[in-house]
């Protein structure tokens, strides 16, 4: 899944995303919600285990008709603080790495999407239109107004079928690293977990790569966080 080809931050289009809010589109994900349990939430509504917030849920809160890993050209990094988990989150950063994050991909309809979309950015589901995909460039950053995830990634099409994500409208990676809360963490790792089924240390290793994790967390403090996810 590439991001870095086209690294400009673009204006909103005016145009609508697609003819129909149910035409499918892949969201790919890299934080908390690469787990189906968390993820969610944010169809059917309310809160995730280990979170405190209140999701409203989608218009539609039809299931995910597919799902599968994904690799970005980017790292992640964790920083700020989301009173939610009592820690920093997780942001795509806009440069590319050697060594891209894990993620997770769900075929979901383009209004689900949306209204994903609006409830990262603490807005009523409906709120958002998205831009006109077919204008759009994989690695394209397209801003999409206020908010802690409101820049739209644009990434390769699997099989045809739009690909697309979001993060912070400034780079995160310059933003200061702050370290993401054990439940939060366990999140991420859980769902990476059930996606890419890699060893527990694999995991560790890869979660020790993110800005933010240390100094806060180490070898031996996440093993012990992560212990019963690869049990």
């Amino acid at each position: 899944m590439l991001l870095g080809r086209d690294k400009s931050v673009k204006p909103l289009s005016s145009a609508p995303m697609g003819t129909s809010l149910t035409d499918p589109v892949w969201y790919a994900c890299y934080g908390s919600n690469c787990s189906l349990a968390r993820f969610s939430a944010y169809l059917v509504g309310g809160s995730a285990p280990g979170t405190t917030y209140v999701h409203p849920g989608a218009r539609d809160p039809s299931p995910p008709q597919d799902a599968g890993p994904v690799v970005f050209a980017s790292q992640i990094c964790f920083t700020g603080h989301a009173e939610s988990w009592g820690g920093a989150p997780a942001f795509l950063e806009h440069r590319p790495a050697e060594r891209g994050a894990w993620g997770k991909r769900y075929l979901i309809g383009a209004g689900q999407f949306a209204d994903i979309f609006d409830q990262e950015n603490r807005r009523a589901p409906g709120t958002s239109e998205l831009p006109d995909l077919a204008s759009l460039h994989p690695g394209a950053l397209v801003d999409q107004g206020a908010g802690p995830y409101g820049t739209l990634v644009v990434l390769d099409p699997v099989e045809g079928v739009p690909c697309l994500s979001f993060t912070s409208p400034t780079p995160p990676e310059q933003q200061t690293p702050a370290a993401p809360s054990a439940s939060y963490l366990r999140t991420i790792a859980q769902g990476l977990y059930e996606t890419h089924r890699v060893s527990l240390q694999e995991l560790v290793d890869h979660l020790l790569r993110a800005p933010g994790v240390t100094p806060a967390w180490d070898q031996e403090s996440i093993r012990a966080l992560l212990g019963a996810v690869a049990n």
